[in-house]
């Protein structure tokens, strides 16, 4: 459990809190770039950590990112027009370029002059991976764009949506930290023998890790359990390899080292990432050869965007394409044009009753639905922590907590964060080592270089990285 206080400090993401603050020194994803299709482009409203913000992208491609409302009285820029190389709103006259600059001031005399004193808020961005990312904290502490691998790889190897969460950013977050849950509620009720997710097996998200991919139903249930239906094999035992992760911090990054037996029966060192700050989460299902990220930015305290980013290495295939859109369980089916999912909160996320008493745990058909359906509403939107009793299986998501909790505490402190300033880090990656001759610690050693190194050969042709602001 967190006391009400450390709870407020870790979901409040407004500005000028230590959490908003924290979240302000790092680059964040605010928008698909297809969202901005094209040079001078509708302009798309976005509220990002409370902030009401304009998205636009001008004559030359640039993205710009500003303030909602022209400094002049605080007329809608969303009403402006979009055109040779700025955003001018339509009350006066008065026009911005990409990084807030007033290039125009037309409605009285002095404007020539006087324009050098007016600049709106903006702030700078860069696309990569089919989003646009946006730093929305101080000037003088802006870090390098992180090295993320799915920015070196051309647009037909990305596939990334968007969807709208009726909660706080951090219990969603907290449900990719949860190693306990899987069994149950991603579960079908003949020991996954029909569960779609048997279809992503074998991803190397998980392989780069070397741990093979097993149905974790497949072993006979305890011939005394009490509830052969309801949980079967899906309880944990004293012994469950899943309870006996060691979780530890490489350059900022979040791992699990763990100790495991190939299946040639070689022992290895193997490390997991779990979290990169503030809000990437590699786990995932995705379909063989692609790689996952979560990402959760808060839109206000209540409400999120979920990015589902999917890449890989070769360019996504059309069969990938169906699964993904059509397939109903890697992504929601969505609202005709809306980020919201047809299946939501409003609807109980059209729960089938009869399909969770004879096939699905839950009875929620979607991947990701079966997860927010549990975080969308934890004692409200903003999950009220001090009414928790937690357990030993909790242990990532404690983890996850304290680390969040310290940085908030550095920013109250005036001490900030390193991570935005060790760009490298946002390449590393799970990975595995042989241990020899029984030395664990050795194979961890050289597991943590192979997870430093980035997933993209050298001969591999590098997409355009666009800079704006």
């Amino acid at each position: 459990m967190l006391s009400k206080e450390d709870n407020e400090l870790v979901t409040n993401t407004d500005p000028g809190t230590p959490m908003g603050e924290l979240f302000r020194r790092f680059w964040l994803p605010v928008a698909l770039s297809e969202e901005l299709p094209g040079p001078d482009c509708v302009p798309v409203r976005l509220k990002i950590m409370d902030e009401d913000v304009i998205a636009f992208r001008d004559t030359e491609g640039r993205v710009g990112l500003m303030d909602a409302y022209c400094p002049h009285r605080g007329a809608p820029m969303f009403f402006g027009r979009n055109e040779e190389n700025g955003l001018r709103c339509v009350y006066h006259g008065w026009k911005f370029d990409v990084a807030g600059r007033c290039t125009d001031l037309p409605n009285t005399p002095e404007g020539d002059t006087f324009k050098n004193k007016i600049k709106i808020a903006a702030y700078p961005c860069e696309e990569a991976g089919g989003m646009v990312f946006a730093y929305m904290g101080p000037a003088e502490k802006q870090p390098p764009f992180p090295h993320f691998d799915f920015a070196r790889v051309a647009s037909e190897n990305i596939y990334v949506t968007k969807f709208q969460l009726e909660c706080n950013w951090l219990q969603a977050t907290e449900g990719d930290f949860d190693p306990s849950h899987v069994p149950f509620l991603h579960s079908t009720l003949d020991n996954n023998h029909s569960n779609p997710s048997q279809r992503f097996q074998n991803r190397p998200t998980s392989n780069l890790a070397g741990l093979p991919q097993r149905n974790p139903l497949d072993n006979a249930p305890d011939p005394n359990e009490p509830f052969p239906f309801a949980v079967g094999n899906r309880r944990f035992q004293k012994d469950d390899r899943r309870a006996q992760d060691t979780l530890t911090d490489i350059d900022g990054a979040m791992y699990a080292v763990t100790r495991n037996v190939r299946p040639d029966g070689r022992e290895q060192a193997s490390l997991i990432l779990r979290f990169l700050m503030p809000i990437f989460c590699p786990p995932g299902v995705a379909r063989p050869n692609h790689y996952s990220a979560n990402m959760r930015v808060p839109i206000d305290n209540t409400h999120m965007m979920f990015f589902r980013l999917r890449w890989g290495l070769n360019p996504v295939t059309p069969q990938d394409v169906v699964e993904y859109k059509q397939g109903g369980y890697a992504y929601p089916e969505m609202i005709p044009g809306t980020w919201k999912t047809k299946a939501n909160v409003w609807n109980d996320y059209e729960v089938d009753r009869l399909g969770q008493k004879t096939v699905l745990y839950s009875g929620i058909k979607t991947f990701p639905l079966q997860d927010i359906a549990m975080m969308e509403n934890q004692w409200g939107p903003i999950a009220k922590r001090e009414y928790e009793h937690l357990c030993a299986m909790d242990y990532h998501m404690i983890y996850l907590r304290r680390k969040l909790l310290k940085a908030a505490k550095d920013m109250q402190r005036g001490i900030e964060p390193m991570e935005p300033w060790i760009p490298e880090s946002y390449h590393y990656h799970s990975a595995a080592a042989i241990i020899e001759n029984g030395d664990f610690e050795a194979a961890v050693a050289k597991a943590k270089e192979i997870a430093k190194g980035s997933l993209i050969p050298g001969n591999l042709v590098e997409a355009t990285v666009s800079v704006t602001a």
